[in-house]
């Protein structure tokens, strides 16, 4: 039988949080589909699974240092996806963080293509304007409408409430599948594996500091360093990953204490996110969802995005932290406080396990018997 094709489209904004769910996604799917990944981010290829095909677009920041305007790199690219969507001839399509494309670049397949297609919601969309606006803009909803065969709501219905959807027209809400979480499971022996290879045995705890995609995290890390020599926590290992973004890439960090070590990128974090003792992170979904995965731990997490207003990344710690001991970090200066205080008082919550964190199979499931895959 010839396989069902599914192509997903990832927008490369600032962070890589959208990649990273779709891929994650693309993970899900069965040997009976061949599954395409396409973006502009340049991690692309290092990101993706193997079994997994991808397709590097022309990537936004790239293209204008090169002198190009924002018009000329996106007909470019709508160019390319047409192109790639004519010859791949998918029968499915998945995106998310905008219906249409951040530049209208997905107007064509979205409108052109018979194709089956699909909407990712994230649990927070950076609030009430973004998500009025933008995501469901009057113009949007039309297309969500009469194009999308669902949305997924990427998020369980106890963090993310129905009733916040209330304002929206009842053709749209129709479409609406609860999948859960979308974060790569981990279990007990990977756990085990994960913490015999990475974790020192001299050492009496094991931290793990990341910055999700590290465009905007220089100075969280930077304070993950200065917290690392201190001398209380001299009998901790401190793996601290720079994003792949991260400027700090360019003259890594000077670590004179042999219980650091500074890692550039490593697309084995969600395993050191679960296995790790304590976690201190940025607000990002896949962050913290990572390290609600494995064993038990105390998460420390704070926002790189600088209170902006309707800032995602603190309403993701909020919201999760009523189900995980996550301590919120409010200023980066507090860090070093917050996490002595963890580390001294952690309180594990069982109430996390109440969650839904199922969403890779649950939308990879429900696609493939919307293409009328047999289980």
């Amino acid at each position: 039988m010839e396989k069902k094709k599914v192509l997903l489209f990832a927008y490369d904004g600032t962070g890589l949080g959208h990649l990273m769910r779709l891929i994650k996604i693309a993970s899900g799917f069965s040997n009976r589909c061949n599954v395409l990944v396409v973006s502009g981010h340049k991690a692309l290829p290092e990101l993706v699974h193997s079994g997994i095909d991808y397709y590097l677009l022309p990537n936004f920041y790239e293209e204008r240092d090169k002198g190009k305007t924002n018009a000329e790199v996106n007909g470019k690219r709508i160019i390319c996806l047409r192109n790639l969507v004519l010859s791949y001839k998918p029968d499915a399509f998945i995106t998310d963080y905008l219906p249409l494309g951040k530049r209208l670049e997905l107007f064509s397949i979205i409108t052109g293509f018979s194709c089956k297609k699909y909407f990712i919601l994230r649990s927070e969309i950076g609030g009430d304007a973004l998500a009025h606006n933008d995501v469901f803009s009057e113009r949007n909803n039309i297309y969500l409408e009469r194009y999308y065969n669902k949305i997924f709501v990427a998020s369980d219905s106890l963090v993310t409430s129905p009733s916040s959807f209330l304002w929206l027209p009842m053709s749209i809400r129709a479409k609406m599948v609860y999948s859960g979480f979308v974060t790569y499971p981990v279990s007990e022996n990977e756990v085990k594996q994960t913490k015999l290879e990475w974790h020192r045995d001299s050492y009496k705890k094991w931290v793990v500091c990341s910055d999700g995609g590290g465009k905007k995290g220089a100075s969280f890390i930077k304070e993950c360093i200065k917290l690392s020599q201190d001398k209380r926590f001299e009998d901790f290992q401190f793996d601290i990953v720079l994003g792949y973004y991260s400027p700090l890439l360019k003259e890594i960090p000077d670590c004179v204490n042999a219980n650091v070590r500074i890692i550039k990128w490593t697309n084995l974090l969600y395993k050191l996110h679960a296995s790790a003792d304590f976690v201190i992170c940025s607000g990002a979904y896949n962050s913290l969802l990572e390290s609600m995965q494995g064993r038990n731990k105390t998460v420390f997490s704070m926002s790189v995005l600088n209170n902006e207003e309707d800032d995602e990344q603190t309403r993701n710690i909020e919201k999760l932290g009523c189900y995980y001991d996550i301590r919120k970090i409010d200023n980066i200066s507090e860090m070093k406080h917050v996490f002595e205080q963890g580390v001294t008082n952690s309180t594990y919550k069982s109430t996390h396990m109440a969650l839904n964190m199922n969403g890779i199979s649950t939308i990879c499931k429900e696609i493939e018997l919307d293409m009328e895959i047999s289980v």
